[in-house]
């Protein structure tokens, strides 16, 4: 359900060593030619998302998406749009529907620089943020119906 343009550029980054990120380096390594990368962007794109997949779902969830929303409209809004669709031509990925574990470690990582390849502009609305206003952002976003084809959850299939 990501945007293809964004999909590109990491798996690059992963391949080059601009990202860092050892469980998905076998996978990019193997994508040396342009055509083969963006073949597989374009149907990562094309899949289905699960709606209720890694939304935050603690006790505070509630409060915490509450603050998150005002958090969101405040930093994030402009970039990554009203509802966490992202903007595919300037490569702005889409955040709504995402797992909340993952955006809490990716907006953390970009924080605290240990995501060399962030946009400029990331790095500096990270960094004006605190661990329990990043987790809000996380659990708003997470909240946010994905754009995109939307699937049910299945069940996960268990070999006997």
């Amino acid at each position: 359900g990501q945007h293809s343009s964004v999909l590109i550029k990491q798996m690059a980054d992963i391949r080059s060593g601009a990202r860092h990120n050892p469980a998905m380096y076998p996978f990019a390594a193997v994508l040396a030619d342009p055509q083969d990368l963006a073949d597989l962007a374009a149907h990562l794109e094309g899949l289905c998302l699960q709606a209720e997949h890694g939304r935050y779902d603690a006790a505070d969830a509630e409060q915490q998406v509450a603050v998150g929303r005002a958090l969101y409209d405040q930093a994030c809004r402009t970039c990554h749009g009203p509802n966490g669709e992202g903007v595919r031509h300037k490569g702005y990925p889409v955040l709504a529907g995402q797992h909340h574990r993952y955006l809490l470690r990716q907006m953390t990582e970009i924080r605290d620089g240990r995501r060399p390849n962030a946009h400029r502009e990331m790095i500096a609305v990270s960094g004006s943020h605190n661990d329990d206003q990043l987790l809000a952002i996380a659990a708003y976003q997470s909240s946010l119906l994905p754009p995109g084809k939307v699937c049910e959850a299945k069940a996960p299939n268990r070999k006997r």
